[in-house]
């Protein structure tokens, strides 16, 4: 369900990705997903300031709000990791199941994302 942005709508997260490899994919230790809300930080993230943080070649998909909660997912605001630039640090969230929802309904919502 998320799109490589033409532009970053308003309600819209973007999450890096490796081509060809799952975007929504949870790692055994996460409790989220990783993703930016570019309305944040003024002014807002574009597309390839938050590709410049990232390894060459990861793409950036979007993904609205509505999407997302359909899917019975939040997002969270997070403080992002150090090694991120400050204003991707400031504009991190992260994509978190709804309260009672076990790991394997979230796993099951966060495909619903690709």
């Amino acid at each position: 369900m998320a799109t490589p942005p033409s532009s970053i709508e308003k309600q819209a997260y973007l999450r890096v990705a490796t081509p060809g490899k799952p975007a929504f994919q949870l790692k055994p230790c996460e409790e989220g997903i990783s993703v930016f809300d570019p309305l944040l930080v003024e002014p807002p993230l574009t597309q390839e300031e938050v590709l410049s943080a990232f390894r060459e070649g990861s793409i950036a998909l979007t993904v609205g709000r509505g999407v997302i909660m359909q899917c019975g997912l939040e997002v969270v605001e997070v403080t992002g990791h150090e090694s991120l630039p400050e204003r991707l640090r400031l504009a991190h969230c992260e994509l978190r199941p709804w309260a009672n929802m076990d790991r394997k309904a979230f796993k099951q919502a966060l495909k619903l994302l690709e």
